[in-house]
C-alpha cells in the first residue's frame, strides 16, 4: 500500500541519471512516497511533514519514505540523514534508518538495504527482499550511538552510508563501524528513510550526494 506525501527536501546530486530503477508515473518527482509494512495499516497514522528544513515523522505503524528521484545507478556517493527522537523512555527499542539500493519499491518484489539504530545503543543492518529479511550485520552494541538514558533525554543521532571504490561503509555520528563489498550490499537504487512503530522524530541533514571518485 502506498500513500503520496507533498513535502520539500533536498539532495545533492550530479548528473541525473539516465534510467529509472523505479518510477510511478502518478508520483511527482518532488513528492514523498509513503509504503507501509502492512497493508491494513491506516496509511494517515504515517504523517511527514516538511518545517524549517527538516522532516518530521510521527507514525503508527512502520513504513518507507522515499523520493523517486532520489536515487545512484553506479559510482560513488553518500547517503546521510540526522534523526531526533522525541518522547521515547529509557529502554524503548523502536528503530528509525536510512536505506540505499531501493528497487521495485511499489511492488511485492521490493529490494532495499538499510542501516538502523535503536535508542538502547544498538545498530543492525538489513537486507530487505520481498518479505525476507537478510542480516547482514546482526544486533551490535556500539557507543558512538546516542541513547535515551533518561527520561526526557532526546538523542540525536547521524546514519551515514558510504559507497566508495568498490566498498560499503556504514558510519555513526561520524564513527565507522562496519565495512563490507558493494556487491554484497546491493546499494545501487533509490535511497531514503525507514520508521518503526509508535516513534516521533525529526530529520535533519537529509542528503544524497555524488562523491569524487577521487575520496
Amino acid at each position: 500500500m502506498t500513500l503520496l506525501v507533498s513535502i520539500s527536501g533536498c539532495a545533492e546530486q550530479g548528473t541525473p541519471p539516465t534510467q529509472q530503477p523505479d518510477s510511478e508515473s502518478a508520483t511527482p518527482p518532488g513528492s514523498y512516497t509513503v509504503r507501509l509494512d502492512s497493508e491494513r495499516s491506516d496509511p494517515g497514522q504515517f504523517r511527514p511533514s516538511e518545517a524549517d528544513g527538516s522532516i518530521r515523522i510521527l507514525t503508527g505503524p512502520t513504513g518507507i519514505a522515499f523520493r523517486r528521484g532520489e536515487q545512484v545507478l553506479s559510482g560513488d556517493f553518500r547517503v546521510e540523514a540526522t534523526f531526533i527522537q522525541y518522547g521515547a523512555p529509557v529502554g524503548y527499542r523502536e528503530a528509525y534508518r536510512i536505506f540505499i539500493g531501493g528497487r521495485n519499491l511499489y511492488s511485492p518484489d521490493q529490494e532495499y538495504t538499510y542501516l538502523l539504530v535503536r535508542p538502547t545503543g544498538y545498530y543492525l543492518i538489513q537486507r530487505r527482499i520481498g518479505d525476507v529479511l537478510e542480516t547482514l550485520v546482526d544486533w551490535t552494541s556500539h557507543q558512538a550511538i546516542r541513547i535515551v538514558a533518561d527520561e526526557g533525554y532526546e538523542p540525536e543521532n547521524t546514519l551515514t552510508v558510504e559507497v566508495v571504490r568498490g566498498e560499503t561503509r556504514f558510519q555513526l555520528n561520524g564513527t565507522e563501524v562496519h565495512t563490507m563489498p558493494a556487491s554484497e550490499t546491493r546499494p545501487y537504487g533509490v535511497a531514503g528513510l525507514r520508521a518503526n512503530h509508535r516513534l516521533n522524530i525529526r530529520v535533519t541533514g537529509w542528503s544524497l550526494m555524488i562523491l569524487d571518485s577521487e575520496q
